[in-house]
């Protein structure tokens, strides 16, 4: 790595496509070890930014560095230390798994490629196919073939674009552990996905972009917060009675209550804050809690947002 601080820097990064506006101004860090998602509709502007990342783009206007090198100056630098999954696997289908391991291991010069292609399959599970043909190979499958290839170098940042695109949920599953996994070896991961339940559970956090524009970003907690009000479910065992109203409407946190025989949701100053003493409070006045929620998630946030007319322009 050239100098410490953030894996990814993007600073006021935008690009055009002649009248085209595809990202406006994006200010972004990614840290090592941390996952960070891309969220928006199509023509958002989250593929433009992976592909400014991975060098296949310059930008129009702003900087961006991986690893303290700048996109536009020092491009070799930045590919030799960056593994990239696109949305399609793009792999030699004619070749086995191995020989497209091995023309990416022989590409980034490492010392023993066969090493590197035995590690790079078993941890994605793939020891066994080795010398099977790509093309032979389930949708899941060449996914991690994908992945395979992406890591056979250890790079320190990862650019996932939509890499549980097409899976089924067992799949889906498993190439979030992946990810994970690789997060927890100190890799920086920034993510392109439409799957807002996946980024609820991977992302530490999230990025929600529109025509270009960064709309809201932070943990999914925060931007649920920030666009659903602090909202908290209680789901009881037992029916509501007046104790435990008593409970809730004493106490000064809470904005808002709606009240069912055997749930309560409040509206929190502060949700993450407030939480524990709500419970507490209910505890002592008998409830009996069966769970406690976020009241919508992650995918009602968004939805939510994309409801709302862009800053700066008139509503209809």
């Amino acid at each position: 790595m050239k100098a410490a601080g953030p894996a990814i820097e993007c600073r006021e990064l935008s690009r055009s496509f002649g009248q085209r506006r595809a990202l406006a101004s994006l200010t972004l860090d990614v840290e090592p070890g941390e996952i960070v998602g891309l969220l928006g509709p199509n023509g958002s502007g989250k593929t433009t930014t992976l592909r400014i990342l991975a060098t296949l783009l310059r930008p129009t206007a702003g900087t961006a560095r991986v690893l303290g090198f700048d996109v536009a100056e020092q491009p070799m630098e930045i590919r030799r230390r960056i593994g990239v999954v696109p949305e399609r696997p793009g792999l030699y289908e004619r070749q086995t798994v191995d020989a497209n391991l091995r023309f990416w291991a022989e590409a980034h010069a490492l010392p023993d490629p066969d090493a590197a292609i035995a590690a790079a399959l078993d941890y994605v599970g793939l020891a066994d196919r080795r010398g099977e043909l790509a093309g032979a190979l389930s949708k899941g499958l060449k996914q991690r073939v994908a992945l395979a290839r992406a890591i056979i170098h250890r790079p320190p940042v990862l650019l996932l674009d939509e890499p549980s695109s097409g899976l089924d949920p067992s799949a889906a599953a498993a190439m979030e552990g992946l990810i994970r996994g690789l997060a927890a070896e100190g890799a920086a991961v920034l993510m392109n996905t439409h799957r807002l339940a996946e980024a609820e559970r991977l992302c530490d956090r999230v990025a929600i972009l529109r025509d270009g524009v960064l709309l809201q970003h932070g943990t999914p907690r925060q931007v649920r917060a920030a666009l659903l009000g602090n909202l908290v479910e209680v789901e009881l065992s037992t029916v509501v009675d007046v104790p435990v109203r008593r409970a809730v409407e004493s106490f000064p946190a809470v904005l808002e209550s709606w009240w069912a025989p055997l749930a309560i949701r409040c509206r929190l100053i502060d949700a993450e804050r407030d939480t524990p003493e709500l419970v507490a409070r209910l505890v002592r006045a008998g409830a009996r809690i069966v769970a406690v929620r976020p009241a919508g998630d992650l995918e009602r946030a968004y939805l939510e947002l994309m409801s709302q007319p862009l800053p700066g322009s008139l509503a209809a």
